[in-house]
């Protein structure tokens, strides 16, 4: 089985094919976690912390409804209780200095030979609003990726309407991982966007080396990326703008209406 925690040091890729042609592609660090064992491996390593202020931290309410609530008593309400050979992993990169922003985040159920048994993925707009979108229907082709797709629900790019289907695609083993989200309109694929990484076990050197060495590949330097990539379709791609509209769907876990997060008023 997958360890329970690792560092991941890989890529975050975008490409989008219509209306206009813009691509790029980021250095990027992340982890997974068990979310059972966070407070014990918040205890074994110096630099990490679970719910405290530390180097990076992983808080509850950054997860799932923002509640205090332990993460893995959260999974509760979309996930049904583990099997003996079974265990939740959530792929993340935790706060850095207290800051971070997580476009999306993904929780996976697997067993003892890694196959993948449910998926939830949670998507975060910068307007401080988040939204789950539960994955029941995984298909495994030969290949070993797991596939499944979902109506698009919710507001994440100014430039996109809230129309259409999100096609996912998610490969892992012990040494790797693959996370693949395509944005499909009217049959046509408009946006390629994935994650892919190399594992490495998770210790206090790793720590170091790829994290303090390398802060901007963390999700510290998430939302300056975005707002830079935002400016691009603006003002140079003169794409028009989407505006947001009022969540209504029953997995928008967060509806920030009312501006609470300070996030939302970017």
């Amino acid at each position: 089985m997958i360890d329970s925690h690792k560092l991941y040091r890989g890529t975050v890729s975008h490409e989008r094919l219509f209306p206009v042609h813009n691509k790029f592609s980021y250095p990027l660090t992340f982890f997974h976690f068990n979310p059972n064992e966070l407070k014990s491996l918040s205890q074994k390593h110096t630099f990490f912390g679970y719910n405290k202020n530390c180097l990076l931290e992983i808080r509850d309410l950054d997860y799932l409804r923002g509640q205090c609530t332990p993460i893995q008593d959260q999974l509760l309400e979309f996930l049904k209780p583990e099997k003996a050979n079974e265990r939740t992993l959530i792929f993340t990169s935790p706060r850095y200095l207290g800051m971070a922003f997580n476009p999306v985040n993904f929780y996976f159920r697997i067993n003892d030979t890694n196959e993948l048994l449910q998926a939830l993925v949670e998507v975060n707009n910068t307007f401080g609003d988040r939204h789950l979108y539960p994955l029941n229907n995984l298909e495994k082709d030969a290949s070993g990726s797991y596939k499944a797709s979902s109506k698009k629900a919710f507001h994440v790019s100014p430039f996109n309407p809230i129309e259409g289907e999100y096609h996912f695609t998610f490969k892992i083993n012990e040494a790797s991982i693959f996370m693949g989200i395509d944005l499909y309109e009217n049959d046509q694929c408009k946006m390629k966007t994935y994650m892919q990484g190399q594992a490495h076990e998770l210790n206090s050197n790793k720590l170091i080396r790829y994290c303090l060495m390398h802060p901007l590949d963390t999700a510290f330097n998430a939302m300056p990326r975005i707002l830079y990539q935002a400016t691009v379709l603006y003002l140079k791609k003169r794409l028009n703008i989407f505006a947001r509209p009022k969540p209504i769907s029953k997995d928008t876990l967060i509806d920030d209406t009312a501006h609470k997060d300070p996030n939302s008023k970017i």
